[in-house]
């Protein structure tokens, strides 16, 4: 079945599309890398497309960083627990706001702290 660009089919189950996964493992990571790379179908991103994208906190990292529990992270930067527990597990994501005050904090914290502390 075919509309527009999009085409549709289903697989069977009882024969799945085969796979050369022996040829794929005996590959060393730099000629799967040339493969990848020589595929049309999909093309390498350039630099440029590379720049367009932003690189987002890896909030759980910055936590364990800093030697702080979920609690503590929370209190410490007056952020809602739940919402950390959300970030970490991936379903939300910190909005644009909140992405500029993570890495205030992950570079600056005591700052953070301290601008915290004097607002109270």
């Amino acid at each position: 079945m075919k509309k527009g660009n999009t085409t549709k089919f289903k697989l069977d189950p009882k024969r799945p599309p085969k796979a050369d996964w022996g040829q794929f493992d005996a590959m060393t990571g730099k000629a799967r890398n040339v493969a990848a790379k020589s595929d049309p179908d999909f093309p390498s991103l350039t630099t440029a497309q590379l720049r367009q994208f932003r690189r987002r906190v890896d909030v759980k990292a910055l936590r364990q960083e800093l030697a702080l529990t979920q609690q503590q992270f929370a209190a410490k930067f007056n952020l809602p627990l739940g919402t950390i527990r959300d970030w970490e597990q991936g379903t939300h994501r910190p909005d644009r706001a909140a992405q500029i005050l993570l890495k205030i904090i992950a570079n600056e914290p005591d700052a953070v702290v301290r601008a915290l502390a004097s607002s109270s």
